[in-house]
């Protein structure tokens, strides 16, 4: 288990709130796969995950979001060569933008666990417009749906108008939830988003970090079964509300 988490006791929370990629859902991986080989570049299928996280550093180090930067990152991380970066651009935009993603390794099981013991869900995201259709598509969650772990909001930036890092899109999930921001949790996998977004609203932020690439001194996990296990505690012995993962 993690032993930078810098949070008050688990039976302490009352809800958690996620962030949707990087931390439940990453872009395809075969899907970015197929787009290179339009450049006649072969990828290997492991190097993008660490190549989303790795831009994710490029997002952090600057005062105003470069896309365009970053998915040149991306691209260089997987392999592509310099001269052919900005070609391989509007393709990673692609498989972020408009490609379906897949679930994150662990991120459904997690939000069942806590779910079950009783905590409060929520997702805030900088996103399209899509994120709460597709996180139900995938069965990752859902406000409604049934089978799948349930959430009481996903926030979406684009429907709501108001981006992380801004106090308000945080606050707008705990007023959904009527927790406070004191007793709530918030997972995402940035530094200028999601760490220092969630501390400005008065969130306890963890930062999701499973390569190891973050320096800085706020509360990491390297798999979400990090996080799992510090709830444990709670989850074990804590009778709640929340919906029972199905047999």
């Amino acid at each position: 288990m993690a032993t930078s988490l810098a949070l008050p006791p688990p039976e302490s929370i009352e809800a958690v709130i996620f962030d949707a990629g990087g931390v439940l859902v990453l872009p395809d991986a075969m899907f970015g796969q197929l787009a290179l080989r339009t450049l006649d570049h072969e990828s290997r299928l492991e190097d993008w995950p660490r190549a989303y996280y790795s831009a994710n550093l490029l997002l952090d180090s600057l005062e105003l979001p470069d896309w365009g930067g970053t998915r040149r990152a991306m691209a260089s991380a997987v392999g592509v060569p310099d001269d052919q970066l900005e070609a391989a651009v509007p393709l990673i935009e692609q498989l972020i933008a408009s490609a379906p993603w897949v679930p994150v390794d662990g991120a459904v099981d997690l939000l069942w666990s806590l779910a079950a013991a009783g905590y409060k869900l929520a997702v805030v995201s900088n996103a399209f417009g899509t994120v709460e259709r597709q996180l139900q598509e995938l069965g990752v969650c859902s406000v409604g749906g049934a089978g799948i772990p349930r959430v009481g909001v996903v926030i979406d930036s684009r429907v709501v108008g108001v981006e992380k890092p801004d106090a308000r899109i945080f606050q707008l999930a705990l007023d959904a939830l009527g927790v406070e921001a004191s007793r709530s949790v918030y997972v995402g996998d940035t530094v200028k988003f999601d760490v220092l977004g969630a501390e400005g609203a008065g969130l306890h932020p963890v930062h999701y970090d499973p390569y190891h690439l973050c320096r800085g001194e706020h509360g990491h996990v390297a798999a979400l079964t990090e996080l799992g296990e510090w709830f444990a505690p709670a989850t074990g012995t804590t009778a709640g509300d929340g919906d029972a993962k199905p047999d």
